[in-house]
């Protein structure tokens, strides 16, 4: 199994965010096929359901089973032997997020959400060999991540921990699953691989199949299939009381699938509930949703509530939505009602539920619920929003301070926070910015670039090429991107351009041959190019020459901008993709002459963390330089950065300023320069040595001796305040 590569240490000022864009896995790859003529293969369906924007799909090797989930686990009806019990007063710990805010759930999405995809499992499992084996302790804290990132978003406690012990049950659980290609809360002992620990972890556990990690989480909570229709996972999963689980992953080994359980039930089953947000637990939640995380299934929980004749209604911009009510089940976590909008497939993991880009309100009222002898409802809404979009209550963390910071000296600045009670510190960047032009003809192999494509098949050919003595080509072996990611950070000017000599060769169209760009470091990637294959070999054979393209970068002027060539896979219609690495005749895309102008090159980064707003910049050299903040939730999540500020770091002469006199209400600040003769300076003041400095325009300055001594006056301030004299 293979992982996205990280980038490279020219860019780990950035890496923890540019990390959560890239997918979490590939599968294996096939062998290649006869290269003429290509015959169309057709993938077989998704392996794993990755629901952000910053992850690709990915598919399973020919003769693996769907995805599913199995029947959830009902209730235990004693709970003395399970883990846990202590009863937790404080709820306060862990995760919390404000739902109403738009702005805190894109940023809870965006820097917590993707931090549990793509961390390695490192399994030590052998299905073969029956060896359940252990898992790395990353991996787990990821998957305790997700549960927790879903639970906060539902507004219950989220500080689930995981238990060791039921952890290497559900392990030799998650083995049984994947050995047999079946789900079973019961396994009979005729099952490979079967142990008594195994069943006893099954019967307590969510079941899946196909999917392991975070990602078997969050189909946990989509709890799509026609056995499904009570979400009985999700209510498990989203059951306030809960303190303590479990998790055991097997990744995909040669023919098995992945499997996943997940220890649902702890000795707090049926105690004491917890304060919530809202008295009901609701998925999708009230407030606002990244429309990733909304499915077909949305579901309504109230405890030692009655919901049998219960209704529901919902209208989205005033207009009624058709709403299919799921036959009523109880004994799965809290008594809920479920339901279908809008007539979706329930039943298929594919389905997606309708967005249209824009935030989209939708408003529930849930009646007749039966709360002892009392008869009563809720009202509340849900906007699905994209998070990659800032909404009105953004605050971006600009960087204030001067726009020319002296070399050797302590420069002052500081950030705009952002409204957002869980951010708990500051990362700041620094990088140099030099500007100059790349051009790269693949000569010199892919020395510029982080290369994530499916082995079998080099990046670097001799042909056909445009010119010279080589290109670089992408194809596909398998269902997947083929990324070519430059290992540079530019900062594009308003006549910016990358220029590129394109061919594409053999492609269905399911190929898409993509330019892109991202100003977010890596978390979300949009097209300034696309060019899709026509299903046909006639996009070779009528155009069998290089086509030039000139694109213009403009719109990412004066931001971070990251840039790859990526040929997509696009898994719509029948799925197909011509799996043949050919160069003669040509199958895939061929890149040559690729030519960057009029940019800037983020160099030479270097991060500091900060407890506050504020930052001090001390160049070592003179030049151009980039500064950026972003705001830090949770202690461990960045949440993307700001706006850049550009600063010139300057040599000044060498200022040296006396102890400040006070005679007749004025200050005086008498002092020499030395190493030139500069004809200006400035007066800077600050009431705080790390606050930002800002000139006194009002300072009068007088010349004691031409060219080496001089005096500002200037009223006097507060009790205490700080003086800086800058040239220029």
């Amino acid at each position: 199994m293979r992982h996205f590569a990280r980038f490279s240490n020219l860019l780990t000022a950035q890496a923890s965010v540019v990390g959560r864009a890239l997918r979490a896995r590939r599968r294996k790859a096939r062998s290649p096929h006869p290269a003429f003529p290509p015959e169309p293969k057709t993938g077989a369906g998704p392996r794993f359901l990755l629901l952000s924007l910053a992850f690709a799909l990915a598919f399973p090797p020919s003769g693996r089973a769907q995805p599913r989930l199995g029947d959830p686990p009902t209730a235990p009806t004693d709970v003395s032997g399970l883990p846990g019990g202590v009863k937790r007063a404080d709820v306060t710990a862990g995760f919390s997020v404000n739902t109403d805010s738009r702005e805190q759930m894109r940023s809870f999405y965006n820097a917590v959400y993707p931090s549990s995809a793509g961390v390695p499992i490192n399994s030590t499992s052998e299905v073969t060999n029956c060896y359940p084996g252990t898992n790395s302790t990353t991996f787990q804290d990821a998957v305790v991540r997700r549960i927790n990132w879903f639970r906060a978003a539902a507004g219950i406690p989220a500080s689930i921990t995981l238990n060791s012990g039921e952890g290497a049950y559900d392990q030799a659980a998650a083995l049984i699953m994947s050995a047999n290609t079946n789900l079973s809360h019961f396994p009979p002992n005729t099952w490979e691989c079967y142990t008594t620990n195994a069943a006893h972890a099954a019967s307590n556990s969510n079941l899946a199949l196909g999917y392991d990690g975070a990602d078997a989480i969050t189909a946990y909570i989509w709890d799509f299939g026609a056995n499904n229709t009570e979400v009985g996972h999700r209510r498990w999963i989203l059951y306030p009381q809960t303190q303590i689980m479990a998790t055991g992953d097997i990744p995909a080994q040669e023919t098995f699938d992945p499997a996943n359980a997940t220890w649902v039930f702890d000795a707090n089953y049926g105690g004491p509930r917890p304060a919530t947000t809202t008295p009901y637990v609701s998925w999708p939640p009230q407030g606002f949703v990244p429309y990733q995380l909304v499915w077909p299934q949305w579901s309504f929980a109230l405890s030692n509530a009655n919901l049998g004749a219960a209704t529901v209604t919902m209208q989205s911009n005033g207009v009624n939505v058709v709403v299919t009510t799921q036959p009523y089940q109880t004994g799965y976590g809290e008594n809920t009602i479920v339901w279908v909008p809008a007539n979706l497939d329930a039943t298929s993991e594919a389905t997606v539920f309708p967005f249209s880009g824009t935030d989209t309100v939708y408003s529930i009222i849930v009646t007749n619920i039966k709360v002892g002898a009392v008869t009563t409802g809720f009202a509340y809404t849900v906007t699905l929003f994209d998070p990659t979009v800032p909404g009105a209550d953004y605050i971006p963390t600009v960087v204030s301070g001067p726009a020319e910071a002296g070399v050797g000296f302590p420069n002052y600045y500081t950030c705009a926070p952002p409204d957002n009670p869980s951010v708990t510190g500051y990362q700041w960047l620094v990088a140099q910015a030099p500007s100059g032009n790349l051009f790269d003809g693949a000569e010199n192999g892919a020395t510029n670039f982080i290369v994530d494509t499916s082995p079998g098949y080099s990046v670097v050919t001799n042909g056909p090429v445009a010119s010279g003595a080589s290109s670089f080509y992408l194809a596909m072996p398998d269902a997947a991107d083929q990324i070519l990611q430059f290992n540079r950070v530019l900062l594009p000017a308003t006549n910016t351009q990358l220029s590129f000599a394109g061919l594409l060769g053999y492609a269905t169209s399911n190929q898409i041959a993509e330019v892109q760009i991202s100003t977010t470091g890596g978390l979300y990637w949009q097209n300034i190019f696309s060019q899709a294959g026509t299903n046909t070999a006639s996009n070779f054979l009528t155009n069998p020459a290089y086509i030039a393209y000139s694109l213009s970068l403009s719109n990412c002027a004066g931001q971070s901008t990251l840039l790859r060539f990526n040929y997509h896979y696009s898994p719509g219609g029948a799925g197909s993709y011509y799996p043949e690495i050919s160069t003669n005749p040509p199958v895939g895309w061929f890149i040559d002459n690729i030519l960057l102008t009029n940019t800037a090159q983020l160099v030479n980064f270097s991060t500091n963390s900060t407890s506050s707003t504020n930052f001090t910049f001390t160049p070592a050299q003179g030049g151009g330089y980039v500064l950026e903040a972003q705001a830090v939730i949770f202690n461990q999540f960045p949440v993307g950065f700001g706006p850049i500020t550009q600063v010139t770091a300057v040599s000044n002469a060498l200022i040296t300023l006396a102890q400040p006199a006070v005679s007749a209400g004025q200050v005086q600040l008498n002092f020499t320069v030395a190493d030139g003769s500069p004809a200006t300076f400035h007066l800077l003041q600050a009431d705080q040595v790390e606050a930002a400095w800002t000139t006194n325009t009002t300072a009068v300055l007088t010349t004691n001796v031409p060219g080496t001594s001089y005096r500002f006056t200037t009223p006097v301030g507060p009790s205490a305040r700080f003086y800086r004299v800058q040239t220029p």
